[in-house]
């Protein structure tokens, strides 16, 4: 416990920029996901409530492998999922940055002081994202 990641910033599909150094003492939760991944989609709308519930005390980012398989934007206006997604680089620096793997999805969580608290590959449920939010408070 207690690790901490690199900073890293990645440019989100809206345009704007997520930068983990401008989310210090905020919950921050991290996922992976792609399009492909049915679990990823399942479980993205609870990462969109949660974020929802708690503005401006959650830093939020949703990062889909840099494998595209179809218009990535498109896609999420469709699902009318509004956190802040990016597509990883072709370097997949947030996917190296995070050791993220070819299984997915995979959630990162960091307390308010920057800490990783939880690193895990799989679908998470209402009830975890709830807890893993309270332990990170």
């Amino acid at each position: 416990m207690g690790e901490r990641l690199p900073d890293f910033a990645v440019t989100c599909i809206d345009g704007s920029t997520f930068e983990l150094a401008d989310t210090k003492g905020k919950v921050v939760f991290i996922n992976l996901w792609a399009t492909y991944c049915g679990p990823c989609v399942k479980e993205l709308p609870l990462f969109d409530k949660l974020y929802h519930e708690n503005e401006g005390d959650i830093a939020m980012i949703a990062v889909h492998a840099n494998l595209t398989t179809e218009d990535v934007p498109a896609y999420i206006r469709e699902k009318g999922w509004d956190i802040p997604f990016a597509i990883d680089d072709a370097d997949e620096t947030v996917f190296g940055i995070v050791n993220g793997s070819l299984a997915l999805p995979q959630t990162i969580v960091l307390n308010r002081k920057g800490e990783v608290i939880y690193n895990q590959v799989g679908s998470v449920s209402e009830e975890v994202l709830e807890t893993l939010y309270e332990q990170a408070k």
